[in-house]
């Protein structure tokens, strides 16, 4: 697609829409469902990172671009309920934290 002389993709109405309905699909936009991941533990990881290590053969476009509607919610919700993306170095820390946990 050209729009002027910028390709595009897709349109950003397109990704949105597709965001919203996956995240309504999955129950993430249920507050006690999401609030459930957060409690058990299953936001707590870096998405980014995961997807480099896992996912990086993946070469169909419609798998890449459901990763990429995932990767956006959970980017999403981990904002919700972390207040930040979690980055996390070789040793499962946050990178982004400014608090410094004492054993």
């Amino acid at each position: 697609m050209k729009s002027g002389n910028v390709d595009i993709k897709y349109f950003m109405e397109t990704i949105t829409r597709d965001l919203i309905g996956h995240m309504r699909e999955e129950g993430y936009l249920d507050r006690v469902i999401s609030t459930k991941l957060y409690k058990d533990g299953k936001l707590d990881y870096d998405r980014n990172q995961q997807i480099k290590d896992y996912e990086g053969t993946t070469t169909e476009q419609e798998d890449l671009y459901d990763a990429d509607i995932e990767t956006l919610s959970i980017l999403i919700l981990q904002m919700v309920h972390y207040g930040n993306i979690l980055y996390k170095d070789s040793n499962g820390r946050n990178i982004r934290s400014n608090h410094i946990i004492k054993d």
